[in-house]
This record gives structure tokens, C-alpha cells and sequence, in this order.
């Protein structure tokens, strides 16, 4: 009896301590919720509009975001909305815009950024980039590549467009028009772009 006593209040205790510091992520929206700012006034209807917002911008798996920015500007009968994401584990940020419709209450996605990916995933994209035989290839021949290439995160429904829909992520070397579209979960590039 004592000893079963014991193991519940230390395992009571390590959730405790694990909650406290953050090392469970809810799924619960209720911290993004707080966590959202209007820069400048916000529109009618922003406590809706950012509902809407925070069930489509969708951090990296395994992180979340610890602030969401909002800009709004009105444009004919549409509101235009840039969203800045930034998590704390990453410093670039993921950035969505959108438009709102007031009359449909509809909420549109127009397009993204996301770069908000944590350093040892965008580590290993590059590694998975550079083992690939046409990137090493093109890298070597002097097409540039000698800066850090950026990364970004590719939706499921873009990813579908090339590949299938699943999270991809693209490792781009700016310098030498070089892109790769690299599949993280089987350590594979599944498509590559030249500006030959």
C-alpha cells in the first residue's frame, strides 16, 4: 500500500514539474488564444476572425506558437490579414496571409512563409539535400550554393502538388536558383528544381 502510495505522488509530482516547464504541449487553443495581438485597431468581428486564424496557422510538429501577430488592412470588400507566427524554439517566424470576408464570414488562406522550423529538423533537410547526387553535383560545377540555404515548410495540399500531401520541406539555395523538396520522414529528396 505505501509503496503504491509513493509511486502515485512522485509520477503526480514529475507531471507537476513537467507541466510547469512547458515540456507538454496542450492541444488545447486556449494558450494560442491569449497569445494573439492586433497591430493597430482591430477590425469588427477580430474575436472571430482570430478563432478562425488560430485553427489554420498549424505549427511544426512538436512546437507551438508563443505569439501570434495580426495586421489588418481593408481592401473592396475584403479584409486582408497578415499573420506573423513565432515560436520559441526557432527565430524565423511562420507567415500567413489571408483574406476575410465580412458578408460570408469567410476566412481564406492566400498564401505562406514558413520558416518557423526547429534548427535540428532544418539541419537534417539540409544534410538530406546535400546527400542527393544532383544537388551535390550542381553545388560542385560552381553554380554558387556557398550560402546557408533557407527552409521552409511545405503544406500537405502543395506538397500533394509534387509529390503526395504530407508536410515537405524545401531547401533552397538562393544564390544558385537550387531547390530541393525533401521528405524528412523517409530522408529522401522527391523533387529537385535547377536555374540552369
Amino acid at each position: 500500500m505505501k509503496k503504491s502510495i509513493a509511486l502515485s505522488v512522485v509520477i503526480l509530482i514529475a507531471l507537476l514539474i513537467a507541466a510547469i516547464s512547458g515540456c507538454i504541449i496542450g492541444t488545447d487553443n486556449a494558450s494560442s488564444e491569449n497569445s494573439v495581438a492586433w497591430i493597430g485597431t482591430p477590425p469588427a468581428k477580430s474575436e472571430d476572425i482570430g478563432k478562425k486564424i488560430i485553427q489554420q496557422v498549424i505549427p511544426y510538429a512538436g512546437t507551438e506558437y508563443e505569439n501570434i501577430t495580426i495586421s489588418a488592412s481593408q481592401k473592396n470588400d475584403k479584409l486582408r490579414l497578415h499573420v506573423s507566427c513565432v515560436p520559441a524554439n526557432t527565430m524565423h517566424p511562420d507567415l500567413y496571409d489571408f483574406t476575410y470576408n465580412h458578408d460570408n464570414n469567410e476566412l481564406i488562406r492566400v498564401s505562406y512563409l514558413l520558416e518557423a522550423i526547429p534548427e535540428s529538423v532544418r539541419g537534417e533537410a539540409i544534410g538530406i539535400a546535400m546527400h542527393n547526387e544532383q544537388i551535390r553535383d550542381e553545388l560542385s560545377i560552381g553554380m554558387g550554393g556557398n550560402g546557408i540555404p533557407s527552409v521552409k515548410r511545405i503544406l500537405p495540399e502543395t506538397a500533394q502538388k509534387f509529390y503526395e500531401p504530407k508536410t515537405l520541406l524545401s531547401v533552397t539555395w538562393k544564390d544558385s536558383s537550387l531547390s530541393a523538396l525533401v521528405d524528412v520522414d523517409t530522408g529522401q529528396v522527391v523533387e529537385v528544381w535547377s536555374g540552369k
